[in-house]
C-alpha cells in the first residue's frame, strides 16, 4: 500500500511544518507516524486498510482507515 504522506509528498511537507505545534495542542498527536507499518509488524491475522479520497486530507485527519483481526 503505497501512502500520499510519504517524504515526498506535499502533504508530508505540511505535516512536518505542522508538526511542533500540533504536537503540544492535540496532547502529543504524531502528525508524521507511519502507523500502517505498525500495524503490519502487530501480527494481526487480517488487517484491511484503505486511504481516504485525497480531497478530504486534513492535517489531522485520518491518512488510513479499515479494521484489523488480531
Amino acid at each position: 500500500m503505497q501512502k500520499r504522506s510519504g517524504t515526498g509528498h506535499w502533504a508530508f511537507m505540511w505535516q512536518e511544518v505542522l508538526q511542533p505545534t500540533w504536537k503540544h495542542t492535540g496532547d502529543g498527536c504524531c502528525l508524521t507516524r507511519e502507523t500502517w507499518r505498525d500495524l503490519g509488524t502487530a501480527r494481526f491475522s487480517d488487517i484491511q486498510m484503505e486511504q481516504p479520497p485525497l480531497f478530504k486530507w486534513l492535517p489531522g485527519g485520518p491518512h488510513i482507515m479499515g479494521k484489523a483481526v488480531k
